[in-house]
């Protein structure tokens, strides 16, 4: 037997409905904007990523153009998590406003079964708010220079160095969830080293008295567990890729002083 619709002229029943298609709408409206945010995180990291590519790929000066043969199948083999822990401090920032980031590792270790792979873990700190986090980076490509470098006065020409090249990856850290504001860091980094007659990998310093200097650049974004948005977060040692105005140093980084209240403002300037 069909039932008569006489139910759903009932008050509590137009109430019910109008309580629901509410509620649908509040649920609609927050995946919108949860799809918006995501779409523009998505676009910040794109953005980020193939301008940070495109400057690899096409440098300003001709002494830093890489080969074009991804080399990865000859490097893999060796263990690079000793040139991943930073030789200094990493410097870096978050967000629109360069809110100054720390972070530190606390293991970097070659996986077992993946020799592409580094398993990570280390804290990070904003202002008061320390975050434990643990993650991967994942090799992508070894690109060779076509040119090397031999420093000052060439002080390595004699050293029989075979190659000078960069370290391409994707790098993932998760913060622990339970924490305020903690979230997710995802991006890609770069790391330079060389190879000697030895065939020793060595972390690449051989230009550290150039005023573009820089080392383990870490560019991408970082996202909120709670809503708290998709932020840029970059860092790296000497310099911070994509700092623009907030480095205003020639031969070393050096912050805005209008940056100081964002953390900045006990980094000496030399």
């Amino acid at each position: 037997m069909i039932r008569s619709s006489s139910t759903i002229n009932h008050p509590f029943a137009h109430h019910l409905l109008a309580t629901r298609y509410g509620q649908a709408n509040i649920f609609m409206r927050k995946i919108s904007i949860s799809l918006i945010l995501f779409s523009f995180g998505i676009s910040i990291y794109a953005q980020q990523t193939q301008q940070w590519i495109n400057q690899l790929e096409n440098p300003k000066y001709d002494s830093d153009l890489l080969n074009p043969t991804n080399e990865i199948e000859t490097y893999k083999a060796f263990d690079f998590s000793t040139f991943l822990v930073p030789k200094t401090d990493f410097l870096g920032f978050i967000g629109d406003d360069y809110r100054r980031i720390r972070i530190f590792y606390s293991s970097i270790g070659k996986d077992s079964y993946e020799p592409i792979k580094y398993n990570v873990t280390g804290i990070s700190l904003v202002g008061s708010n320390k975050c434990t986090f643990q993650g991967t980076i994942t090799l992508t490509q070894v690109r060779e220079l076509q040119t090397m470098h031999f420093g000052l006065d060439n002080e390595y020409n004699s050293r029989g160095l075979k190659s000078q090249f960069v370290v391409v990856a994707d790098y993932e850290f998760n913060e622990d969830s339970s924490i305020n504001h903690s979230g997710s860091f995802k991006g890609i980094m770069t790391l330079w080293c060389y190879m000697d007659k030895y065939d020793i990998i060595h972390y690449d310093k051989i230009q550290w008295y150039s005023d573009r200097y820089a080392n383990n650049q870490y560019i991408g974004t970082w996202t909120g567990y709670k809503n708290e948005g998709i932020k840029i977060c970059n860092w790296g040692e000497y310099r911070i890729p994509f700092s623009n105005e907030l480095d205003i140093g020639a031969g070393h980084f050096s912050p805005d002083r209008k940056y100081f209240r964002m953390g900045w403002d006990d980094i000496e300037r030399k």
